[in-house]
């Protein structure tokens, strides 16, 4: 399952880079991609996209609504 967020905030590689790496380390997280400011997040099992939106949150890159 891949989970579709769009996030604001991102201005710069840095901001790529603690993206990935914070998502990375949640269970079930197989690869966090960007394209432009959509992120990809593929998964399996049940991480859920409000797991990932919460996680976003507490990094300050919420989803863009």
């Amino acid at each position: 399952m891949t989970h579709n967020i769009k996030v604001n905030n991102v201005t710069c590689d840095g901001c790529i880079n603690t993206i990935q790496t914070e998502l990375g380390k949640i269970e079930g997280v197989q690869n966090v991609s960007f394209d432009k400011l959509n992120l990809s997040v593929k998964v399996e099992g049940s991480v859920s996209k409000n797991t990932l939106t919460e996680t976003l949150n507490e990094l300050g890159y919420p989803e863009q609504k």
